[in-house]
C-alpha cells in the first residue's frame, strides 16, 4: 500500500485502509472468511489504487467459486526442482523418484515418457529453444533428452560424485555441471563428451552457470569463492570474488556486467563482472544465505535465508528496500515475476508466498503445500506460480492482476461476504449483481480484471477450473480420470462431488486398482 506504507519504516500511523487490510489478512488465514471479505471491500472503497487488499479479495473470491486448481501428477515422491520451457508451453520438473518429466503447462498433462535416472533428479531444464532438456542427478550423470520423444541425446555426462548443477550454453550446444565433492566441465550436448579439461575444486561445486554469451562459466563453490573460467579451456578469468564461507549461489545479470552471489557467510553481494570488485554494501541475513537473484533489469536483488527471511534489496547500493520477508522455517528460494513488482517465496515452512517487491505487503495468503516447499517458480507470462514441494504433486496458483482494480471489485466482496453469511443488516443488493454479471459475461475485455469477473460469473459446467486456466472441470477432471493411478482418481473423486455420474465412474475405476502400489523408496531400495 504505498500511500500508506514506507518501504524501508512505517513513519506514521497506518491509515484505516491498510488497518482493515491487515484485519482482513489475519481473518482470511484462520478465522472468518465472510468478515475478512467484508474489510477487504471496506479497504478497497477506502483507498482503491495501490491497495494489496486487491490481491487477497482474488484469491479469497476464487476460493469460494472453485475447490480446485491446476496440477502436475505423475510424479511418486518429492519435486525439487521445475523449469518451463522459453515460451512457456512445456514445463520439467525434477523427482527424488529418480525421474524427471515434461508436462503440457496447459493441461497440466505429461508429454512423453518419464527420463530416468537411478537417483534423485536434482534439477532439469530446457535448452533455449525447447527442443531438449538436461538433467542432474545423484546416479553421477547428467543426460541431455530429446524433449518432444524423451530419448537420451548421446552418452551419459559421467562425474566421479552425485551431481548437482547441469546447464545448457545460451546457444544449446554446451552443458556445463557441478557435483559434489568438487567435480564438474563443461560437454558436448550433442555427445556427451568432455569439451574442457575437468574442474577440480576442494569441496562440493554448487553451481555452475553460462555466461549471457557463453564464452566463460561462472563456478559457486565450497571454496567460497565464485570464479569465471573460460568455458572451453577452463583458464581462469576471475578468481577475486570471494566470501568468508561457501558460496551457495553465483549468477550473472540479463548483460553479463554484474554477478551476484550467496554465500554461507550470511551475506550476498554484487561485484563487477569485469575486474571482480564489490558493488554497494554486502546484503546481510542473520544466517546463510541459499540464493540471491536480480530483476529483469538487475536494479533489485532478492535473497532467501535459512535466518526465515526473504530481503528485496537496491542492487547499486546494497540497502534494503522492504522490511523482511518473514516466513516461520528457512526460505529456500525467491524470485521476481518478469516486470519485478511481486517476489515469490518457497520455505522449508510448507508454504510459498507473494509478496510487493516495494513495500514487502503480502499478496497472498501462504500458499500451502503437502511437505516443504522446494521452489517456486513464475510462468514467463507471470500469471501463474508453480509450487513444487517434498510432496508428489505440482501445484499451480493464479498471480492476482497487478492492474489497478475496478469498483466493482469491493461491491462483489461486499455480496460474497453475505452470501456465506446471512446478515440483515448487511442484505445482499441482488439488482447490483444482477447487472454486473450480465455486463462481464457479455464483455469480450482482455483486461485481467475483467477476465476475473467474467469467471466468476460463468456456471460451473463451463467455467474453467481458476481464472487464468482454460481447462473445463470436466475436461481436468477426464484427464485424471484417463491417468487412472490412485492419487489421480482420488483427486478426481473430491472434485467430482456434486457429479453422480463421475462418482460412479472413478468409484468403479478405484476399485479395480491393486491394493497396493510400488514406491519411489522401494524401488530405490532394490537397485
Amino acid at each position: 500500500m504505498r500511500a500508506e506504507s514506507p518501504p524501508n519504516e512505517q513513519r506514521s500511523a497506518p491509515g484505516p485502509a491498510y488497518v482493515a487490510y491487515l484485519r482482513a489478512l489475519n481473518l482470511a488465514g484462520e478465522g472468518s472468511k465472510p468478515e475478512a471479505l467484508s474489510l477487504l471491500a471496506q479497504s478497497l472503497r477506502l483507498q482503491p489504487t495501490g491497495n494489496p487488499a486487491a490481491a487477497i479479495t482474488f484469491e479469497l473470491l476464487t476460493k469460494l467459486r472453485t475447490n480446485s486448481s491446476l496440477t502436475l501428477r505423475g510424479h511418486t515422491n518429492g519435486v525439487l526442482r521445475a523449469a518451463y520451457s522459453t515460451d512457456g508451453s512445456r514445463i520439467v520438473t525434477a523427482s527424488e523418484d529418480h525421474t524427471a518429466r515434461i508436462w503440457d503447462a496447459k493441461t497440466g498433462r505429461q508429454v512423453g515418457p518419464a527420463l530416468q535416472h537411478k537417483g534423485n533428479v536434482e534439477m532439469a531444464e530446457f535448452s533455449s529453444d525447447g527442443t531438449r532438456v538436461v538433467t542432474a542427478s545423484e546416479d553421477l550423470t547428467a543426460q541431455v533428452w530429446d524433449a518432444a520423444t524423451g530419448k537420451a541425446i548421446g552418452a551419459p555426462i559421467v562425474e566421479p560424485h552425485e551431481l548437482s548443477s547441469a546447464h545448457f550454453s545460451p546457444d544449446g550446444k554446451m552443458v556445463a555441471t557441478g557435483a559434489d565433492e568438487g567435480a564438474g566441465g563443461v560437454w558436448d550436448a550433442a555427445t556427451g563428451q568432455p569439451v574442457s579439461p575437468p574442474l577440480h575444486y576442494h569441496g562440493g561445486i554448487f553451481s555452475v552457470r553460462f555466461s549471457p554469451d557463453g564464452s566463460n562459466i561462472l563456478v559457486a563453490s565450497a571454496e567460497g569463492r565464485a570464479d569465471v573460467l573460460e568455458a572451453r579451456t577452463a583458464k581462469p578469468v576471475l578468481k577475486n570474488v570471494k566470501h568468508q564461507n561457501n558460496v551457495y549461489s553465483a549468477t550473472y545479470n540479463s548483460d553479463g556486467t554484474r554477478i551476484l552471489t550467496a554465500s554461507a557467510d550470511r551475506t550476498a553481494r554484487v561485484w563487477d563482472a569485469k575486474n571482480g570488485q564489490p558493488i554497494g554494501a554486502a546484503m546481510q541475513h542473520g544466517y546463510w544465505v541459499f540464493s540471491a537473484l536480480f530483476n529483469q533489469d538487475a536494479t533489485q536483488v532478492v535473497t532467501a535465508s535459512w535466518d526465515h527471511t526473504a530481503r528485496i534489496w537496491d542492487a547499486q547500493t546494497g540497502h534494503p528496500i522492504t522490511p523482511p520477508l518473514q516466513h516461520a522455517d528457512a526460505v529456500y528460494g525467491a524470485v521476481f515475476n518478469p516486470d519485478g513488482k511481486i517476489v515469490a517465496t518457497a520455505s522449508r515452512d510448507h508454504t510459498a508466498r507473494l509478496w510487493d517487491s516495494v513495500t514487502g505487503n503480502p499478496l497472498s495468503l501462504p500458499l500451502r503445500a503437502e511437505g516443504e516447499v522446494t521452489s517456486a517458480i513464475f510462468s514467463p507470462a507471470g500469471t501463474s506460480l508453480l509450487v513444487t514441494s517434498k510432496s508428489p504433486v505440482i501445484q499451480f496458483w493464479d498471480v492476482p492482476p497487478q492492474a489497478p482494480p475496478p469498483a466493482w471489485l469491493a461491491d462483489l466482496a461486499e455480496f460474497a461476504s453475505t452470501q456465506i453469511r446471512y446478515d440483515a443488516l448487511r442484505g445482499p443488493r441482488m439488482d447490483l449483481m444482477q447487472d454486473l454479471r450480465q455486463r462481464l459475461l457479455a464483455s469480450t475485455s482482455a483486461d485481467p480484471w475483467e477476465k476475473f469477473g467474467r469467471w466468476y460469473f460463468m456456471e460451473s459446467e463451463v467455467r474453467p477450473i481458476s481464472p487464468w486456466s482454460t481447462v473445463s472441470l470436466k475436461d481436468y477432471v477426464d484427464g485424471l480420470i484417463a491417468a487412472g493411478d490412485k492419487d489421480s482418481l482420488d483427486y478426481a473423486l473430491s472434485l467430482s462431488k456434486n457429479l453422480p455420474a463421475w462418482t460412479v465412474k472413478i468409484m468403479a475405476l478405484r476399485a479395480r486398482l491393486p491394493n497396493a502400489t510400488p514406491t519411489a523408496t522401494s524401488a530405490k531400495e532394490s537397485d
